[in-house]
């Protein structure tokens, strides 16, 4: 019973001064951002191996579809977290991703899957590599698959002051879950290609994802894209503000019966990516 005990009491201390911890918390974010001031921000927060605490909303709007839905359009806001911690004399980096679909051609919306990993970040001369693993969380009412798998990735930001270049790359496969529909095999990979160009502002290729079907055999996401992003504070909160645009090359993924599925077209992604560096 004492630690039941402990942990009514506890909880009854928080609420009582719910606005003290509130006040607490907030100055602690707001003070740790001020601790990169030596180092190039913009850089740092483009660099998915960097242990930088950061949280990110998303939003994803698509423009147009091919196939069956042209002229349609969608849209998602996702929010994403990222929060680097030591475990022993390792560095981590742990994840968490959780879209919510807030237009469909269908008039679908609601929570789309969330997805959580957690990295071993490893120094290097030249850089950074990381190896982890990544899971997915059945969340979308259509979904009862889980999902696991690995995650590994580098960026190199020495061959030019203010570059990064990597690869980040996430893979799924169904563990358990749902047995009526076809299992999540996916491998996704992301391409780190960043450049800070001064004054706070940097060009590079975003958050784009090239995204391989395994069940299927076949590419299901081939994008291009190009993002434009700017630091900029928010009170005294350092803050990345980015516009992307993406084309998806893939128009041709064949779901059977000669069909095609109507995958995404054009986007347009806008990201505000809130920045609490630590030590």
């Amino acid at each position: 019973m004492a630690p039941i005990i402990f942990i009514k009491e506890t909880i009854s201390m928080i609420k009582k001064n719910r606005k003290r911890f509130t006040i607490l918390i907030f100055a602690s974010l707001v003070f740790s951002s001020q601790l990169y001031a030596a180092e190039d921000l913009s850089q740092t927060a483009n660099d998915p191996t960097a242990p930088l605490m950061a949280m990110q909303l998303i939003d994803n709007y698509t423009s147009d579809f091919h196939n069956s839905l042209e002229g349609e359009t969608a849209n998602s806001v996702m929010f994403r977290a990222a929060y680097p911690y030591k475990w022993g004399e390792t560095s981590h980096i742990a994840r968490i991703s959780q879209p919510y679909v807030t237009n469909t051609p269908s008039g679908d919306t609601g929570l789309a899957d969330m997805t959580l990993f957690d990295m071993t970040v490893f120094p290097a001369s030249w850089g950074r590599f990381g190896v982890g693993i990544v899971a997915g969380i059945p969340v979308a009412d259509d979904n009862k698959q889980w999902s696991l798998g690995p995650a590994v990735g580098f960026v190199n930001n020495t061959v030019a002051k203010g570059l990064n270049i990597g690869l980040f790359n996430q893979n799924l496969f169904r563990v358990a879950g749902d047995d009526g529909r076809p299992d999540t095999s996916i491998s996704s990979f992301q391409p780190i290609l960043n450049y800070s160009v001064g004054g706070g502002w940097n060009i590079g290729t975003g958050d784009i994802q090239y995204i391989y079907d395994w069940e299927s055999s076949q590419w299901a996401s081939l994008p291009v894209g190009i993002q434009v992003g700017k630091l900029v504070k928010i009170g005294k909160v350092p803050t990345i503000l980015s516009l992307q645009y993406q084309y998806n090359f893939a128009d041709e993924v064949d779901i059977g019966n000669d069909l095609y599925a109507p995958t995404a077209k054009s986007s347009l992604v806008f990201t505000f990516k809130f920045l609490f560096p630590t030590l």
